[in-house]
């Protein structure tokens, strides 16, 4: 649901959102963290995750233009 969320708010073709998903591996990182899940909105969450893929050498602001 998050995922979806994200890729919606971006507005990212599937193709490159999978893409960006492998690349940082972000189903296992939602799974490390799926009991704080239930605590927060979709905005925190997909900050949270925007947030660990600049820790994994990312960017915001050109990562989905590169994926």
């Amino acid at each position: 649901m998050v995922l979806s969320a994200m890729r919606k708010q971006y507005c990212l073709p599937l193709k490159n959102f999978l893409s960006i998903t492998k690349k940082y591996k972000l189903v296992c990182f939602l799974a490390e963290q799926y009991e704080l899940l239930h605590y927060y909105d979709n905005d925190y969450i997909i900050n949270d995750v925007i947030r660990y893929i600049e820790e994994q050498g990312g960017n915001e602001t050109g990562l989905f233009r590169t994926a």
